[in-house]
Protein backbone atom coordinates (compact mmCIF):
# COMPACT_ATOMS: atom_id res chain seq x y z
CA UNK A 1 0.00 0.00 0.00
CA UNK A 2 1.31 3.93 -0.99
CA UNK A 3 0.04 6.81 0.97
CA UNK A 4 0.27 9.81 -2.28
CA UNK A 5 2.28 12.79 -1.62
CA UNK A 6 0.85 16.07 -2.89
CA UNK A 7 3.41 15.78 -5.68
CA UNK A 8 1.37 13.14 -7.13
CA UNK A 9 -2.08 14.65 -6.81
CA UNK A 10 -2.36 15.71 -10.17
CA UNK A 11 -1.27 12.16 -11.68
CA UNK A 12 -3.86 10.79 -10.05
CA UNK A 13 -6.80 13.55 -11.03
CA UNK A 14 -5.64 12.23 -14.49
CA UNK A 15 -6.52 8.83 -13.63
CA UNK A 16 -9.75 9.28 -11.99
CA UNK A 17 -10.97 11.78 -15.01
CA UNK A 18 -9.96 9.10 -17.88
CA UNK A 19 -12.57 7.19 -15.20
CA UNK A 20 -15.79 9.34 -15.38
CA UNK A 21 -18.59 9.50 -14.54
CA UNK A 22 -17.75 5.76 -11.80
CA UNK A 23 -15.18 7.99 -10.45
CA UNK A 24 -16.74 11.00 -9.63
CA UNK A 25 -16.56 11.09 -5.79
CA UNK A 26 -13.09 10.28 -5.32
CA UNK A 27 -11.95 12.75 -8.33
CA UNK A 28 -14.31 15.62 -6.49
CA UNK A 29 -12.65 14.80 -3.24
CA UNK A 30 -9.01 14.52 -4.65
CA UNK A 31 -9.56 18.04 -6.27
CA UNK A 32 -10.22 19.80 -3.94
CA UNK A 33 -7.30 18.68 -1.69
CA UNK A 34 -5.19 19.82 -4.38
CA UNK A 35 -6.63 22.82 -4.52
CA UNK A 36 -6.22 23.42 -0.45
CA UNK A 37 -9.91 23.43 0.19
CA UNK A 38 -9.96 19.88 2.15
CA UNK A 39 -7.88 18.24 4.50
CA UNK A 40 -7.37 15.72 6.97
CA UNK A 41 -7.27 12.95 4.40
CA UNK A 42 -5.07 10.57 2.95
CA UNK A 43 -5.32 9.22 -0.14
CA UNK A 44 -3.97 5.57 -0.73
CA UNK A 45 -3.38 2.93 -3.51
CA UNK A 46 -2.53 -0.18 -3.68
CA UNK A 47 0.49 0.22 -6.20
CA UNK A 48 1.55 3.37 -8.15
CA UNK A 49 1.39 4.87 -10.66
CA UNK A 50 -1.23 2.18 -12.39
CA UNK A 51 -3.30 1.41 -9.34
CA UNK A 52 -5.78 -0.87 -8.88
CA UNK A 53 -7.75 0.41 -6.09
CA UNK A 54 -7.66 4.03 -4.03
CA UNK A 55 -8.81 5.04 -1.35
CA UNK A 56 -9.13 7.50 1.54
CA UNK A 57 -8.20 7.37 4.79
CA UNK A 58 -8.40 9.73 7.76
CA UNK A 59 -5.53 11.15 8.89
CA UNK A 60 -4.78 10.73 12.72
CA UNK A 61 -6.10 13.63 14.77
CA UNK A 62 -8.79 14.64 12.24
CA UNK A 63 -12.54 14.15 12.50
CA UNK A 64 -15.30 13.55 10.04
CA UNK A 65 -15.31 16.65 8.26
CA UNK A 66 -19.13 17.75 9.00
CA UNK A 67 -17.77 17.11 12.83
CA UNK A 68 -21.39 15.54 13.66
CA UNK A 69 -22.00 11.96 13.06
CA UNK A 70 -20.14 8.81 14.67
CA UNK A 71 -18.91 7.22 11.57
CA UNK A 72 -15.54 6.93 9.80
CA UNK A 73 -16.54 7.39 6.24
CA UNK A 74 -14.34 5.60 3.23
CA UNK A 75 -14.36 6.37 -0.02
CA UNK A 76 -13.08 4.00 -2.72
CA UNK A 77 -12.85 3.25 -6.32
CA UNK A 78 -11.83 -0.51 -7.47
CA UNK A 79 -11.12 -0.77 -11.27
CA UNK A 80 -13.18 -3.35 -13.07
CA UNK A 81 -12.13 -6.72 -13.68
CA UNK A 82 -8.69 -5.86 -12.04
CA UNK A 83 -7.67 -9.35 -9.30
CA UNK A 84 -7.10 -7.03 -6.55
CA UNK A 85 -9.53 -9.39 -4.38
CA UNK A 86 -8.61 -12.78 -5.84
CA UNK A 87 -4.75 -11.52 -4.49
CA UNK A 88 -6.03 -10.31 -1.43
CA UNK A 89 -4.54 -6.68 -2.02
CA UNK A 90 -8.20 -5.26 -1.65
CA UNK A 91 -9.05 -7.46 1.49
CA UNK A 92 -5.41 -6.19 2.87
CA UNK A 93 -6.01 -2.67 1.76
CA UNK A 94 -9.30 -2.64 3.90
CA UNK A 95 -7.76 -3.86 7.18
CA UNK A 96 -4.47 -1.79 7.52
CA UNK A 97 -6.84 1.55 6.26
CA UNK A 98 -10.18 1.19 8.04
CA UNK A 99 -10.95 1.92 12.06
CA UNK A 100 -13.04 -1.52 12.66
CA UNK A 101 -13.44 -0.42 16.16
CA UNK A 102 -16.06 2.31 14.72
CA UNK A 103 -19.45 2.24 13.14
CA UNK A 104 -18.17 2.88 9.38
CA UNK A 105 -19.69 3.80 5.64
CA UNK A 106 -17.73 2.54 2.88
CA UNK A 107 -18.48 4.44 -0.50
CA UNK A 108 -17.24 3.31 -3.94
CA UNK A 109 -18.17 1.69 -7.03
CA UNK A 110 -19.80 -1.17 -7.84
CA UNK A 111 -17.12 -2.79 -10.19
CA UNK A 112 -16.00 -5.38 -7.88
CA UNK A 113 -18.80 -7.64 -6.99
CA UNK A 114 -16.89 -9.44 -4.33
CA UNK A 115 -16.18 -5.91 -2.23
CA UNK A 116 -19.64 -6.36 -0.06
CA UNK A 117 -17.87 -10.05 0.54
CA UNK A 118 -14.99 -8.90 1.69
CA UNK A 119 -16.05 -6.27 3.39
CA UNK A 120 -18.47 -8.89 5.63
CA UNK A 121 -15.85 -11.27 5.88
CA UNK A 122 -13.26 -8.71 7.93
CA UNK A 123 -16.27 -7.82 9.89
CA UNK A 124 -16.97 -11.04 11.09
CA UNK A 125 -13.35 -11.64 12.10
CA UNK A 126 -13.59 -8.29 13.88
CA UNK A 127 -16.75 -9.14 15.61
CA UNK A 128 -18.97 -7.14 13.55
CA UNK A 129 -21.64 -6.73 11.51
CA UNK A 130 -22.24 -5.17 7.57
CA UNK A 131 -25.49 -3.66 8.35
CA UNK A 132 -26.79 -3.16 4.86
CA UNK A 133 -25.85 -2.09 0.97
CA UNK A 134 -27.50 0.25 -1.40
CA UNK A 135 -27.34 0.55 -4.88
CA UNK A 136 -27.41 4.13 -6.20
CA UNK A 137 -28.36 4.64 -9.68
CA UNK A 138 -28.91 7.69 -11.74
CA UNK A 139 -28.39 8.34 -15.71
CA UNK A 140 -26.41 10.81 -16.93
CA UNK A 141 -29.51 12.51 -19.37
CA UNK A 142 -31.51 12.67 -16.30
CA UNK A 143 -28.88 14.53 -13.93
CA UNK A 144 -26.22 17.09 -16.27
CA UNK A 145 -23.56 18.50 -14.71
CA UNK A 146 -25.16 21.66 -14.15
CA UNK A 147 -21.34 23.09 -12.55
CA UNK A 148 -20.32 23.15 -16.26
CA UNK A 149 -23.20 25.39 -17.17
CA UNK A 150 -23.75 29.14 -16.87
CA UNK A 151 -26.71 30.07 -14.83
CA UNK A 152 -29.24 32.60 -16.60
CA UNK A 153 -29.10 35.74 -15.17
CA UNK A 154 -32.14 35.85 -12.42
CA UNK A 155 -35.17 38.78 -12.31
CA UNK A 156 -34.12 42.03 -9.99
CA UNK A 157 -34.43 41.79 -6.49
CA UNK A 158 -33.58 38.24 -6.25
CA UNK A 159 -30.00 36.86 -5.28
CA UNK A 160 -28.31 33.94 -4.75
CA UNK A 161 -27.23 32.68 -1.11
CA UNK A 162 -26.96 29.56 1.22
CA UNK A 163 -29.43 28.86 3.69
CA UNK A 164 -28.83 30.08 6.98
CA UNK A 165 -30.22 28.56 10.51
CA UNK A 166 -32.96 30.67 10.22
CA UNK A 167 -34.48 28.93 7.80
CA UNK A 168 -34.62 25.39 9.38
CA UNK A 169 -38.15 25.91 9.82
CA UNK A 170 -39.38 27.49 6.41
CA UNK A 171 -37.32 24.02 5.05
CA UNK A 172 -38.97 21.23 7.50
CA UNK A 173 -42.18 23.23 6.15
CA UNK A 174 -41.50 22.46 2.43
CA UNK A 175 -39.27 19.69 2.47
CA UNK A 176 -41.26 16.27 1.04
CA UNK A 177 -38.16 14.20 2.37
CA UNK A 178 -38.91 15.98 6.36
CA UNK A 179 -42.68 16.06 5.68
CA UNK A 180 -42.41 12.35 4.92
CA UNK A 181 -41.08 11.60 8.42
CA UNK A 182 -37.29 10.13 7.20
CA UNK A 183 -35.59 12.89 9.15
CA UNK A 184 -35.72 15.44 12.29
CA UNK A 185 -35.88 18.73 12.29
CA UNK A 186 -32.01 18.63 14.52
CA UNK A 187 -30.85 16.77 11.23
CA UNK A 188 -32.01 19.49 8.78
CA UNK A 189 -30.73 21.93 11.17
CA UNK A 190 -27.15 20.10 11.42
CA UNK A 191 -26.99 19.22 7.65
CA UNK A 192 -27.58 23.00 6.73
CA UNK A 193 -24.50 24.04 9.14
CA UNK A 194 -22.50 21.61 8.23
CA UNK A 195 -22.94 20.75 4.18
CA UNK A 196 -23.47 22.85 1.22
CA UNK A 197 -26.42 24.51 0.17
CA UNK A 198 -28.15 27.38 -1.77
CA UNK A 199 -31.02 29.21 -1.60
CA UNK A 200 -32.89 32.14 -3.95
CA UNK A 201 -33.86 34.45 -1.96
CA UNK A 202 -36.41 37.47 -2.50
CA UNK A 203 -35.92 41.37 -2.28
CA UNK A 204 -37.59 40.49 1.22
CA UNK A 205 -34.65 37.90 2.23
CA UNK A 206 -37.67 34.58 2.08
CA UNK A 207 -36.32 32.05 0.39
CA UNK A 208 -38.17 30.85 -2.94
CA UNK A 209 -36.21 28.52 -3.76
CA UNK A 210 -33.63 25.74 -2.27
CA UNK A 211 -31.25 22.73 -2.00
CA UNK A 212 -29.42 21.33 1.09
CA UNK A 213 -26.61 18.33 0.86
CA UNK A 214 -27.84 15.06 3.30
CA UNK A 215 -25.59 13.03 4.48
CA UNK A 216 -24.55 10.81 1.46
CA UNK A 217 -23.68 14.05 -0.64
CA UNK A 218 -26.91 13.68 -2.47
CA UNK A 219 -29.59 16.71 -2.01
CA UNK A 220 -33.19 17.45 -1.33
CA UNK A 221 -34.80 21.00 -2.48
CA UNK A 222 -38.14 22.86 -3.26
CA UNK A 223 -39.52 25.58 -5.31
CA UNK A 224 -42.04 27.61 -4.56
CA UNK A 225 -44.91 27.02 -7.37
CA UNK A 226 -45.20 30.56 -8.31
CA UNK A 227 -41.31 30.40 -9.45
CA UNK A 228 -41.59 26.99 -11.07
CA UNK A 229 -40.83 27.02 -14.65
CA UNK A 230 -38.89 29.88 -14.46
CA UNK A 231 -35.37 28.85 -14.36
CA UNK A 232 -35.12 29.45 -10.85
CA UNK A 233 -34.19 25.57 -10.14
CA UNK A 234 -31.78 25.77 -12.54
CA UNK A 235 -29.88 28.81 -11.37
CA UNK A 236 -29.87 26.85 -8.06
CA UNK A 237 -28.86 23.76 -9.44
CA UNK A 238 -25.86 25.64 -11.28
CA UNK A 239 -24.41 27.55 -8.27
CA UNK A 240 -25.15 24.03 -6.11
CA UNK A 241 -22.94 22.05 -8.18
CA UNK A 242 -20.24 23.90 -7.80
CA UNK A 243 -20.17 24.55 -4.54
CA UNK A 244 -20.40 20.72 -4.19
CA UNK A 245 -17.22 20.51 -5.85
CA UNK A 246 -15.36 22.90 -3.70
CA UNK A 247 -16.45 21.16 -0.97
CA UNK A 248 -15.47 17.37 -2.21
CA UNK A 249 -18.58 16.57 -3.15
CA UNK A 250 -18.82 14.55 -6.57
CA UNK A 251 -22.58 15.01 -8.85
CA UNK A 252 -24.72 12.96 -9.10
CA UNK A 253 -23.85 12.39 -12.63
CA UNK A 254 -24.00 9.21 -14.39
CA UNK A 255 -23.18 8.16 -10.59
CA UNK A 256 -23.28 4.36 -9.46
CA UNK A 257 -22.51 4.37 -6.36
CA UNK A 258 -22.15 1.04 -3.29
CA UNK A 259 -22.95 2.25 0.16
CA UNK A 260 -22.33 -0.03 2.89
CA UNK A 261 -22.61 0.43 6.54
CA UNK A 262 -20.14 -1.40 9.35
CA UNK A 263 -21.21 -1.84 12.82
CA UNK A 264 -18.72 -2.79 15.59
Amino acid sequence: MHVLQSETLRQLLKYLQERLPRTYKLYSIVRAIDQGKWDGLDICVDTWPNPDMVMTRKQPGHEHRAGMYLHAEYHYYIEPNSKIHSNNVGKTMFEEICDWNAIAVFRGNVGSPRTVSILREIAAKKGGLIEKQVQLTFNEEDFPDFSLMQAPALPEGFNVTSLEERDVDFVCNTCAYFQEGHTSREYVRRAINAFPSTAVRNAKGNVVCYEFTHFFGTGSGYTAPEYRGKNFTFVLYTHMQSKRLDAGYGTRQGELVLLTGFFP
